[in-house]
């Protein structure tokens, strides 16, 4: 990665992505546009991968210099999940080109507008957030313009990470120094970035706004202008009056209190507000250690039969966002190279200490890989780390019985057994003639006998012999500077 000029400069548009293409096949098709330029859709040229480009047009000094400064204090974040990482970066006489991570499952301020969230799941993104902030703070690094905008979903999926984006405004701080420059967006900025000077506990009353805006679906300081906004801001002037926060927790409000202080050194840190009660009681993350907590999901799952392992991989997909959220953060940790995958070789070599003997892990791992090849994606992923209480939960198992029936006989037939164990007919087979077996009777061809929603439970719950042999289980300012709108420009989302 680095920021490589184009040869020549660039002269005009017919020249712009020069700069990149020996390394990416660039769509000149915009996916999104805005004050600040571009974004489009990059296919890297070796690994065939798709990520997103932002193209920015630059001509005043300040602008070249904001530019350089988000690619070095990008370079100096490297990678964490809960950030839109860069992944590349060239420039040109008129353009500056990041290429970044693509976040395709929409802005936290859509999902806001558009049908609000629960505190649980408000809970869940904060922790998210805050996750970020912490490791961006650990390096003196201030991101200056968190709102919900520049908040992204990696993707659709339930359980998807969020992201940080647009350090455009980002700055270094030097040991026991401190900011004058005012910058952001007014609504979100703490009163010491308008009267200066300060350092990063100003992205935690950015916080403390979003968090307000998540439980409300309004801005705690809203004015007609920027002016009249300062002015409510300078005199911390919010409320939880209106009927709206009737039914919002007084944990919630109170992690709001604590964060909309307007003494930045009485408000709460990154740390104290991850322990604050609101977010320990509704969304605290297993402090297990990684390599030990995912190990024993792993060895459970590969010791389950074929039948049971494919129960497992549909139910991934019905869990809880809290447990989803978890296991994808998880899996984010392993997925160095954010493909989505991570190869079988490399899951072998971060779990080998703590799953044991090397060719029994070789082969638990190969039996995780239920489409063959040679990858665990997220969905398998999440699968094998189920815990045992949830799959033998009848209530999880009625969901995805349900989910199954997809004709809605009351029935699983021979055709829906096939589906879900990857349209394998022969195995589904198997099944259908071992239900009849244990039924008592030859009765009828397969294809009309249909597996019962009891039966499908006693399978699981009872450790039936369908599918698979039995398995035993065990229980100053000195300028300003405003963000691009209210909107979500600069974001690189697809």
């Amino acid at each position: 990665m680095g920021c490589a000029p184009c040869a020549g400069g660039g002269a005009g548009e017919e020249d712009k992505f020069k700069c990149l293409e020996s390394r990416w096949d660039i769509s000149t098709e915009p996916i999104g546009e805005g004050g600040f330029g571009s974004v489009h859709l990059a296919k890297n040229r070796k690994t065939g991968k798709t990520r997103a480009l932002k193209a920015m047009r630059l001509k005043e000094p300040e602008e070249w210099q904001d530019f350089h400064n988000e690619i070095l204090i990008m370079t100096r974040i490297k990678r964490h999940h809960n950030i839109c990482h860069i992944l590349d970066s060239a420039d040109d006489k008129k353009f500056g080109y990041i290429v970044m991570q693509a976040c395709s499952g929409g802005e936290l301020f859509d999902r806001i507008t558009q049908k609000g969230l629960s505190e649980r799941e408000a809970a869940l993104a904060v922790v998210d957030v805050l996750s970020a902030v912490r490791y961006i703070h650990a390096k003196r690094i201030i991101h200056r313009d968190l709102k919900p905008e520049n908040l992204l979903y990696k993707d659709k999926d339930p359980g998807a990470p969020l992201k940080v984006i647009d350090f455009g405004l980002a700055v270094l701080v030097e040991p026991k120094h401190m900011v004058d420059e005012c910058c952001g967006t007014t609504s979100y900025m703490a009163p010491e970035v308008l009267t200066g000077p300060y350092d990063v506990q100003c992205d935690l009353w950015s916080v403390g706004v979003i968090v307000y805006f998540m439980m409300c679906g309004y801005l705690p300081f809203m004015g007609r202008n920027d002016e009249e906004k300062e002015s409510k801001i300078l005199r911390g002037a919010y409320s939880f009056k209106d009927n709206s926060w009737n039914l919002v927790s007084s944990e919630a409000k109170d992690f709001i209190s604590k964060l909309l202080v307007q003494n930045p050194k009485a408000r709460m840190t990154g740390k104290q507000a991850l322990q604050h009660p609101w977010i320990v009681k509704r969304a605290n993350l297993s402090n297990e250690p990684l390599g030990e907590e995912i190990t024993k999901g792993l060895k459970a799952y590969a010791a389950n039969n074929r039948f049971e392992r494919a129960v497992r991989h549909k139910m991934a997909t019905n869990l809880t966002t809290a447990e989803l959220q978890h296991w994808r953060n998880k899996f984010e940790e392993l997925d160095k190279e954010d493909t989505g995958e991570i190869p079988i070789a490399e899951m072998h070599k971060v779990l080998k200490e703590g799953a044991g003997d090397g060719e029994d892990l070789s082969k638990m791992l190969a039996e995780l890989d239920i489409d063959g090849d040679g990858t665990i994606d997220w969905k398998e992923f999440v699968a094998a780390c189920l815990e045992e209480h949830t799959l033998y939960n009848e209530e999880n198992l009625e969901k995805v019985f349900t989910s199954l029936d997809t004709n809605k006989s009351g029935g699983l037939c021979h055709k829906e057994i096939a589906e879900l164990l990857g349209h394998d007919h022969e195995l589904s087979k198997e099944v259908m003639e071992k239900l009849k077996a244990s039924r008592g009777t030859d009765g009828p061809s397969i294809d009309s006998v249909h597996m019962t929603l009891k039966e499908f439970k006693d399978l699981l719950i009872d450790r039936g012999t369908l599918g698979g042999k039995t398995k035993t289980h065990k229980a100053h300012k000195t300028k300003t500077r405003r963000s691009k709108g209210e909107g979500a420009d600069g974001a690189v989302k697809v």
